[in-house]
């Protein structure tokens, strides 16, 4: 069974994370590295691949700079946020990277990174 598989830059590309929800953020790497842990939706083509209910999964960006966010939650509603769309971009060796939120929170959490992992854990058996 598989135990663990990582998507670099690129590779992401093959990810759907729409509608995923963002559990925690969290620094790593004396500050430097962000980690965002998801529950994430997972989407048809790899259902094959993977027990969506018995997987962890997170989002790694290596020296993370010019974080930039601005969230608003709808009147009477706190919780996970929910990504609307989640887009990067290379531009002269940085990642560009943005999550929008379209739904009980209305906003966005922007940064620049070096690189970029969607990470698929087991934590079955």
């Amino acid at each position: 069974m598989l135990i663990m598989k990582t998507y670099i830059n690129q590779e992401i590309e093959k990810i759907i994370i729409n509608e995923s929800l963002i559990n925690g953020i969290s620094w790593s790497n004396e500050f430097k590295d962000v980690i965002i842990d998801l529950d994430w939706a997972g989407q048809d083509d790899l259902k094959e691949e993977f027990d969506f209910l018995k997987i962890k999964t997170s989002l790694y960006f290596e020296f993370v700079t010019e974080m930039e966010s601005k969230l608003k939650f709808q009147p009477k509603t706190m919780g996970a946020l929910e990504i609307g769309s989640f887009s990067f971009a290379l531009k002269d060796k940085i990642w560009l990277i943005e999550f929008r939120f379209d739904f009980y929170s209305i906003g966005y959490i922007k940064f620049n990174c070096n690189n970029l992992k969607f990470i698929i854990e087991n934590i079955a058996d």
